[in-house]
C-alpha cells in the first residue's frame, strides 16, 4: 500500500498549480479576497466588535494597530464562550509578566492556511525531485508539545497542533508516534524519538528546528553505531526547517548526514499566528509569501515604524531592500496585529520574503525567542538578590557543534559585582527560564541548551571596545542581545589582548 500512498499524493499535488500560479502572477487581487472573507469572519467580529466591510483605505482609516494585549481578555473569554466555538489556542512564549500568549486558532484557519502551506510545501518537494517519495518510506518529525486537551479546545505550540491533527492514514508513514510527538515531556519525547529514529533504515525527510534535529541526530548516529545518517538512511532526501536562522547549523547537518549525500534544505516561516511562507525554490534565498491562505498582510518600513509612522501599505506597494515591520489579519480573530517580525522582501514577481530580525532586541538562535524585556526583567531579579549592579552587558549565542551543546554567553561589566559569580550565573540562568517558556523547555535536563556562561570584563573594556571600533562617545551603547556572534567575538579578542 505504500507506493500506491506516494501515487495518489503526487497526483493530488497537481490540484494546487493554478493557485501557485496566481498567487505569482496575480497576489493582489488573492490578498484583496483574502481581506474581504476576514472581515466577514465570525471569529473576528467576535474578538474586534463592530467590523465592517470596507476598502483597504478605510479599513486602514476604521482600525488600528493592534497587538495582543488588545485580545488578551478576549481571546480568554472565547475560551469559554460555547456559542463560537474556536478548537485551538497556539501557545507562544511567555512575556515579562510571565503569561503566555494563546493565539486563537480555528479549524477553518487550520484547514485554509496551515494545512495549505503544508500540500504548498510537498508540492515543492515533488516539482524539484522527481524522485522525491515522502510516502514509501517514514519520515522524522519532531515539533512541539499539546499542553491541554479536551472536548472543548486544545492547547499547543503550533507544531504540537498540527503533528496532532495528522490524519490516521498518514501517521504510519511518520516517527515518533504522535503520542510521543505532542508529549510535553521534553526529557522522555527526545528519547524516545532517538529510539524510533535508529531503529528505522528508511528516513526519506527530517522535519524541525535545528536546535532540536541536530541534537537527535547526533544521539541516533550514536545509538545505531554509524557514522554518519546517509549510510543508516540512504534514501534521506530533504531537511525542512524554521525558527531559527539554519546558518550557522548548516554544515554541522551535512556533515551528520554525510558530505558527499544530496540533500535539499526548505526554509519554512510558520509562527504561532500563521503559516506565512516557505522556500519554493530549494537553492535560492527567499520563501514566497503565501497570500491566499486566510491572512491579510500589511507591511511598514521599519525606520519609520520605530520613529512612531504607523501609515502601513499592502502587499502591492511594498519595495525592495527595504526592511518591514509585517502587520496580518487572519481570520481566526486578529485584525491588523502587529506580529512582530521584520522582513525584507528579496523579490516581487512573485513575493519572497526573508525574516531579518524582530522589533525588538532579541535571541533567536535555538528558538528560544529571548526577547530584551526577559533579560531585563531577569537581571532586576537577580541583581536584587545579589546585591550587586551592571554597567554594560551583552549577550550572544554560541552556536552548538558537533561535540558540544548551544547555550547563551554573557558578557558583563559590573559597576558593584556579586561576591559569589557562579552562583550569580546559576541564579541568572533559573530568572530567565522563568520569564520565557521556550528557553526553559531547551534547559530542561540540558537536553539542548546548557546553562548560560557568564564572562567578566574588567573596568574599562566596552570604552576600549568602542575606540577600536570607532564608536566611543556619550551616546555610545552597547548592544544588549544579538543574534550573531559579531560583538562577543570582538569582546572575547580584546580580553585575551588585555
Amino acid at each position: 500500500m505504500i507506493a500506491p500512498m506516494n501515487f495518489m499524493v503526487k497526483a493530488y499535488l497537481k490540484k494546487w498549480d493554478s493557485e501557485l500560479h496566481e498567487i505569482a502572477v496575480d497576489c493582489g487581487a488573492v490578498q484583496k479576497r483574502q481581506l474581504e472573507r476576514i472581515l466577514h469572519s465570525d471569529h473576528v467580529i467576535y474578538l474586534n466588535k463592530d467590523v465592517q466591510s470596507v476598502s483597504y483605505t478605510q479599513f486602514k482609516k476604521c482600525y488600528p494597530l493592534t497587538t495582543y494585549d488588545d485580545y488578551r481578555e478576549g481571546v480568554l473569554e472565547l475560551k469559554e464562550d460555547s456559542s463560537l466555538k474556536c478548537k485551538y489556542y497556539a501557545q507562544s512564549a511567555g512575556t515579562t509578566s510571565g503569561i503566555k500568549k494563546l493565539i486563537p486558532t480555528t479549524d477553518a484557519f487550520v484547514k485554509l492556511n496551515h494545512l495549505r502551506a503544508s500540500w504548498y510545501l510537498l508540492h515543492t518537494l515533488y516539482q524539484h525531485d522527481d524522485e522525491m517519495s515522502i510516502f514509501k518510506a517514514k519520515n522524522l518529525l519532531v515539533g512541539g508539545s499539546i499542553y491541554e486537551e479536551n472536548k472543548d479546545h486544545t492547547i499547543g505550540d503550533i507544531s504540537g497542533i498540527m503533528l496532532n491533527r495528522i490524519p490516521l492514514f498518514f501517521r504510519p508513514w511518520y516517527v515518533p508516534s504522535t503520542k510521543v510527538a505532542v508529549s510535553p515531556d521534553w526529557y522522555n519525547k527526545i528519547s524516545k524519538t532517538v529510539d524510533a529514529a535508529a531503529n528505522e533504515n528508511k528516513i526519506t525527510m527530517i522535519g524541525g528546528t535545528p536546535t532540536w534535529v541536530l541534537s537527535i541526530l547526533r544521539n541516533v548516529l550514536k545509538q545505531s553505531g554509524q557514522k554518519k545518517l546517509s549510510t543508516l538512511w540512504p534514501g534521506l532526501k530533504a531537511y525542512i526547517h524554521g525558527g531559527v536562522d539554519f546558518s550557522p547549523y548548516k554544515h554541522q547537518m551535512t556533515q551528520l548526514i554525510g558530505l558527499d549525500h544530496p540533500m535539499r534544505y526548505i526554509e519554512v516561516y510558520n509562527a504561532s499566528e500563521g503559516f506565512f511562507a516557505y522556500q519554493d525554490r530549494p537553492e535560492e534565498e527567499g520563501m514566497l509569501l503565501i497570500c491566499a491562505s486566510g491572512i491579510f498582510y500589511e507591511f511598514i518600513k521599519y525606520k519609520e515604524y520605530m520613529n512612531g509612522n504607523r501609515d502601513a501599505v499592502a502587499i502591492q506597494d511594498v519595495a525592495l531592500d527595504q526592511d518591514y515591520v509585517m502587520i496580518i489579519s487572519t481570520i481566526s480573530g486578529l485584525l491588523r496585529y502587529v506580529q512582530g517580525d521584520v522582513i525584507r522582501f528579496v523579490t516581487l514577481a512573485p513575493y519572497r520574503i526573508k525574516v531579518t530580525g524582530r522589533i525588538n532586541s532579541f535571541i533567536n538562535a535555538f528558538g528560544e525567542d529571548l526577547l530584551l524585556q526577559h533579560v531585563e526583567s531577569a537581571l532586576k531579579e537577580v541583581n536584587e538578590k545579589h546585591q550587586s549592579s551592571i554597567r554594560h552587558f551583552t549577550v550572544a549565542p554560541f552556536y552548538l557543534t558537533i561535540s558540544e551543546k548551544g547555550r547563551h554567553d554573557w558578557f558583563i561589566e559590573w559597576e558593584s559585582a556579586p561576591v559569589d559569580m557562579e552562583a550569580f550565573a546559576h541564579d541568572l540562568d533559573h530568572a530567565v527560564r522563568k520569564v520565557n517558556t521556550n528557553y526553559d523547555q531547551k534547559r530542561t535536563e540540558d537536553l539542548a541548551l546548557n546553562e548560560l556562561r557568564l564572562y567578566t570584563l574588567k573596568s574599562g573594556l566596552v570604552n576600549q571596545y568602542f575606540e577600536k571600533h570607532s564608536r566611543i562617545g556619550g551616546q555610545s551603547k552597547l548592544q544588549k542581545l544579538t543574534n550573531n556572534r559579531k560583538i562577543a567575538d570582538r569582546i572575547l579578542t580584546l580580553m585575551n589582548e588585555s
